[in-house]
């Protein structure tokens, strides 16, 4: 039995480098079994590690600074341009959109071949400043700023901006304190 092979394995440095992303940093990490669409829309930072079953649809820009980590089984969905600042860590599940369908039957839901004056969507940017940690199972929706240092609960619902260094949970998200900024120190 050839234990190598158990849990899969990361692209090798001449494997990222031809797979055609806009830019890739210095020991970036990306396992053999996520999904990224579109890498030539994708920048990723120094010290990045993007886990198994990570989903990544980079139909518009999406950059990730440095040292961050995107954990097993979490979405990005690019198509209006997502920021992961330096320093960001994303918990397992996290999902972050920056489209979301229309629900109220007004529009029609986004199809292949419709044009965009019949579907009816909250789109826009999703940024996520430095030092950022977004629990379990959490979704961030459309046009959404994460504050420097903020940091969500896990399965929170994130559908307003959060402010810089505050700690938030529940669904819809709401500030439950400040967060420390003691973890500075070490850098």
């Amino acid at each position: 039995m050839n234990i190598h092979k158990l849990g899969g394995r990361y692209y090798t440095d001449a494997e990222l480098n031809e797979a055609g992303f806009k830019s890739v940093g210095k020991n970036v990490k990306i396992h053999n079994r996520s999904s990224i669409y579109c890498p030539e829309n994708i920048a990723i930072g120094d010290n990045v590690r993007i886990q198994d079953f990570v989903v990544i649809v980079a139909t518009g820009p999406v950059e990730v600074g440095n040292c961050v980590e995107i954990n097993c089984f979490s979405y990005i969905g690019g198509t209006c341009g997502v920021r992961l600042g330096n320093y960001v860590t994303l918990a397992p599940g996290v999902k972050i959109f920056s489209t979301n369908d229309d629900y109220s039957g007004e529009f029609l839901v986004k199809r292949p071949n419709l044009r965009e004056e019949f579907v009816g969507k909250d789109k826009g940017r999703v940024v996520l400043k430095d030092h950022v940690i977004v629990g379990v199972d959490s979704v961030v929706l459309p046009k959404i700023t994460i504050g420097l240092g903020a940091s969500v609960g896990a399965k929170s619902l994130v559908k307003n901006d959060l402010k810089s260094w505050t700690i938030y949970c529940g669904c819809p998200a709401k500030r439950i304190g400040e967060r420390k900024r003691s973890m500075l120190r070490y850098l």
